[in-house]
């Protein structure tokens, strides 16, 4: 139990620790799969084609996730755990069958499309409830810290998913009649990974609790009287969200293209006929480079994020407004893009770019108040799979479009003509400032919810709300906190074996 100053008394909230194990777990089974994804459905004589729809089939399958989890969640409010756990269930079925795929033939790369669909159906359910059971318990003024912690976890599993992949590479046996090897190992990780998670979400999690807006107020409120959310600010709250997924898909999927055509950096053609040159790993050092500072941002949020309270809109416009720069800077004026400036503006995206998910995330629960969230979180997640599904081939095609001027000759990387890039990146950077241009004549539209205004409460890391447990005065409150956590989670996993050990026969 945690005791307040005031007196009061609140259950410890050990299902953070359950969302925080479920993001980790879950983003690093998407991302070992990836780099034996090409190879394995080489196997199966499937072309680049199949690859990019295979690709793009984890966000379809994200966004439609996202969409219909939001609406059941509506309908069905008391029953979170019951949907996070029929995702979940869908998800190692997909694993499963992704791991198993190779014997089934010519339909084999069908069912890894099929699999892949089904994989991010499952992360789109589990992100939407997941982040509508946050905001409707925790108060508003902590929403960025806690939605940049899950976020965190996020994009540590993603960094950690191919170093844990790696040593897959050297496995070959047989299960059940199936080769497993470093091509399909991956998926039966993967599968692995969705048994931990719904093991944990059902033993940890009850998906009951009362929300923050019923725990400090004795009042009821209608929502047959109470006024809807504002359209324009619903509106403005998607496209903050759809334009932060667009940067993250531009850094992903873009800069390894450009790197490769303008500056010969990346693996060879013919690995087993070249020779090693360190420029070969300049674009993986690049790319590893950008995941660390945008972990090291999300950390940043997921301390300091109360006091961000109230100040979202500012912390957008920054983010949108270094966003808008760097693209203007990444278009070749004059034919030509230095590497440096190149690089540069590469890591200050990766840094900034996710500054927006955070606050964006909060100030759309602004905006709903005491509205149900689950529905509106829904579409939230689907317009962020958009980018994902759609930008990479935007992306390529407006590296295409423009008329180049010079070839290049790589020696084992690229030889071909050299992309303009004005294009490209001009539209984004239109893009960002069409943004920031709504933002700011939309203030008045994002303002809190009236029924909402003045409600705020403490959260478990402030220094009023840590959990008394014995410990020296000097102890950091996220350390008790963590700690707490841990108890409840141990106590609940011994309430749960004693009920099993009563239900069981009597020898």
């Amino acid at each position: 139990m945690l005791r307040f100053t005031g007196g009061e008394k609140a259950p410890t909230p050990g299902w953070l620790l359950v969302f925080f194990s479920n993001m980790f777990f879950g983003c690093a089974g998407f991302s070992i799969v990836l780099p034996t994804l090409w190879p394995y459905l080489r196997e199966m004589q499937s072309s680049t084609q199949f690859l990019a729809a295979v690709v793009a089939a984890y966000s379809v399958g994200e966004g439609l996730g996202g969409w219909i989890s939001g609406l059941l969640y509506s309908r069905f409010p008391k029953h979170p755990k019951r949907l996070l756990q029929g995702g979940m269930l869908l998800g190692m079925l997909a694993a499963f069958s992704y791991a198993v795929a190779r014997p089934f033939g010519s339909v084999a790369p069908y069912i890894v499309l099929l699999a892949r669909f089904c994989s991010g159906f499952d992360n789109g359910t589990r992100q939407t409830i997941e982040q509508t059971f946050l905001a409707s318990r925790i108060p508003p003024q902590h929403q960025t810290t806690c939605s940049s912690r899950l976020a965190s976890c996020a994009i540590t599993g993603i960094m950690m998913g191919p170093a844990l992949g790696a040593p897959l590479q050297a496995i070959d046996f047989q299960l059940m009649g199936v080769t497993i090897d470093g091509n399909n190992g991956p998926g039966l990780v993967l599968f692995l990974v969705c048994i931990a998670n719904f093991t944990v979400t059902s033993f940890f999690f009850s998906g009951k609790g009362q929300s923050y807006s019923t725990q400090t107020s004795s009042v009821s409120i209608n929502l047959e009287d109470t006024p809807p959310p504002d359209p324009r600010g619903l509106l403005v709250c998607y496209m903050v969200f759809f334009g932060v997924n667009v940067n993250m898909a531009s850094l992903e999927t873009v800069t390894p293209v450009v790197a490769q055509r303008l500056y010969g950096w990346g693996p060879c053609l013919h690995p087993a006929e070249c020779t090693f040159q360190v420029s070969q790993t300049y674009t993986n050092g690049l790319m590893s480079a950008g995941g660390f500072l945008s972990l090291t941002m999300a950390a940043l949020m997921s301390f300091f994020g109360a006091h961000i309270y109230r100040r979202e809109i500012l912390v957008i416009t920054v983010s949108y407004t270094v966003s808008a720069m760097i693209n203007l800077g990444n278009m070749d004026f004059g034919g030509h893009l230095p590497v440096t400036r190149f690089v540069g503006d590469y890591l200050l995206g990766a840094f900034f770019g996710s500054l927006a998910r955070g606050p964006g995330i909060a100030l759309l629960s602004q905006v709903l108040g005491p509205h149900p969230s689950a529905g509106y979180m829904g579409v939230l997640f689907m317009v962020g799979a958009l980018p994902r599904v759609l930008g990479p081939f935007l992306f390529v095609e407006l590296l295409e479009i423009p008329e180049p001027m010079y070839l290049a000759h790589y020696r084992d990387v690229y030889q071909g003509l050299i992309p303009r890039t004005w294009l490209l990146y001009g539209c984004q950077a239109a893009f960002f400032m069409t943004v920031l241009v709504l933002l700011q004549t939309s203030r008045s539209h994002l303002a809190p919810h009236p029924t909402a205004t003045g409600l705020r409460q403490p959260l478990l890391s402030t220094p009023e709300t840590c959990v008394q447990i014995g410990l020296s005065p000097g102890t950091p409150c996220q350390v008790r906190e963590g700690i707490s956590g841990l108890k409840e989670l141990s106590r609940r996993f011994g309430k749960s074996l004693s009920s099993l050990g009563e239900q069981s026969p009597q020898v």
